[in-house]
């Protein structure tokens, strides 16, 4: 029995002696009762807030919420908070108090955000409150937006896409066989003209070819110096003006019986232009028949032959 008693005094020490620590610890964790100070805070809304929320300093804890009353106003009900802040904390005047949160899972705090004063307030003075922005408000803000977004545009611009959609499908049904129809015509005609490319690239068609190539690039040549020639030849105009114009300055008399034989020889010119006329139009009709038969069979450039020789020996 006497054992027992022992037993039983053991256990109630080690029990006493856990609460008396229990009792330390959240005394030193509460920072005691007399080495706080007491600031008071007033806020339009608390959400988010309760006994025992840290209070910070630029991010540096420094107490707690140990206390939320509501009080009603003519206006509208505040809710005092009250803060209890380590002893000795020293705040400006124009410090703000604001309800912060860092994310969507981090705690609420009350961040002080230092002012410029410096002058001091006292413990128990009043500090200024000011909310912060509420991110489930803001999420809640921007998934309405969103929802009304979805509800007045992105339904309808689907609904108008599928409606878009379902009638291009019927329109690729209906013209499908038609577009194909049409593929396998292009195709047959495709491979009928694949079929005519032997023949038409002989030796003799590639061989005409290469003279064409060749008479092109003389042309070109030819034409190349005639613009050289022409570039000198004004130039040598330009000279011939200036020289004219002074010739005409000095022999007038001369330049005047020389266009009187120049008129003569017009007038002379003037009774062969019949002639050189009728010369011409006939050489317009050649080329006018030159021209039809080249439209009807233009391989008779390629297959052309040399015209026949008639002669004393041909007859």
């Amino acid at each position: 029995m006497k054992r027992d008693n022992i037993n039983y005094l053991a256990v109630g020490s080690v029990v006493l002696i856990a609460f008396v620590l229990l009792l330390y610890m959240l005394y030193r964790l509460t920072g005691g009762v007399d080495e706080n100070d007491v600031y008071t805070v007033y806020y339009p809304n608390v959400g988010g807030l309760g006994e025992g929320t840290p209070v910070t300093y630029e991010g540096y804890k420094i107490g707690s919420v140990t206390g939320i009353w509501p009080e009603r106003t003519p206006q509208h009900t505040r809710y005092r908070v009250v803060l209890h802040i380590r002893d000795g904390w020293q705040i400006p005047q124009d410090s703000v108090a604001r309800i912060f949160s860092e994310g969507l899972l981090a705690e609420t705090v009350i961040n002080i955000d230092e002012g410029a004063s410096n002058e001091f307030l006292k413990p128990g003075d009043e500090l200024q409150g000011m909310l912060g922005t509420d991110v489930f408000a803001a999420v809640n803000d921007v998934a309405s937006s969103v929802n009304q977004m979805l509800q007045s545009d992105v339904r309808p611009l689907i609904e108008n896409l599928n409606s878009r959609i379902s009638h291009l499908g019927e329109q690729v049904d209906q013209r499908l066989p038609k577009i194909l129809d049409g593929l396998q015509a292009l195709v047959d005609t495709l491979q009928h003209a694949a079929g005519s490319l032997p023949r038409m690239l002989n030796p003799s068609t590639e061989a005409k070819i290469t003279r064409i190539v060749s008479n092109s690039e003389e042309i070109s040549n030819n034409l190349l110096r005639l613009s050289d020639g022409l570039l000198e030849t004004r130039q040598a105009t330009d000279t011939l003006l200036d020289q004219s114009n002074n010739t005409v300055a000095e022999n007038r008399e001369d330049i005047r019986r020389a266009i009187t034989a120049l008129r003569l020889s017009l007038e002379s010119l003037s009774t062969n232009t019949e002639t050189i006329l009728r010369n011409l139009e006939g050489a317009s009709h050649n080329v006018n028949e030159f021209s039809r038969q080249i439209r009807q069979n233009p391989a008779v450039l390629l297959n052309a032959k040399p015209p026949r020789e008639e002669g004393i020996g041909n007859e």
